[in-house]
């Protein structure tokens, strides 16, 4: 399994630990996870698991957790490395821009004590918000906030 495989499945339990991983995803990730190459009894019985239960899916997603050694991180580093990938992304062109911002704004910003570092971004926010008429400006200006974001985040 490559580094970013690797990267990639952090990022999948740390979207989970701030609450933008859905129970009824569980079973797909699951099924992903073992793809990828990992392997559980609790990981391969959530794989095949209805998702119409969500509620019994985040039994078997702790215990996937706990055999695959996958712990809740600290939460600010969780946060501050979900920002920095969202950045990443906005900047690359695979995550929208005001999507992106809203991500940083609501899961990282907010929650991290309202870092400077980011205050560019989250102002830009508001201008899509209130400036519908000037969205690619913005959106490009956004692009670029994100790339300044990652020279300091």
């Amino acid at each position: 399994m490559s580094g970013e495989e690797i990267e990639s499945v952090r990022l999948v339990f740390l979207r989970d630990q701030v609450g933008l991983l859905p129970s009824e995803q569980y079973p797909d990730v699951a099924a992903n996870l073992l793809v990828v190459g990992y392997d559980s009894p609790a990981l391969r019985e959530l794989a095949g698991y209805p998702p119409n239960d969500p509620r019994g899916a985040r039994g078997s997603w702790i215990q996937t957790r706990k055999e695959l050694g996958k712990p809740f991180e600290d939460d600010g580093v969780a946060r501050r490395i979900l920002v920095r990938s969202w950045l990443s992304e906005i900047v690359g062109g695979t995550l929208a821009p005001r999507t992106g911002v809203g991500l940083v704004f609501g899961k990282g910003w907010l929650v991290l004590g309202q870092p400077t570092e980011l205050d560019h971004l989250v102002a830009l926010m508001d201008d899509w918000d209130d400036m519908p008429q000037k969205r690619d400006v913005i959106g490009t200006r956004i692009m670029d906030a994100a790339r300044q974001a990652l020279t300091v985040w």
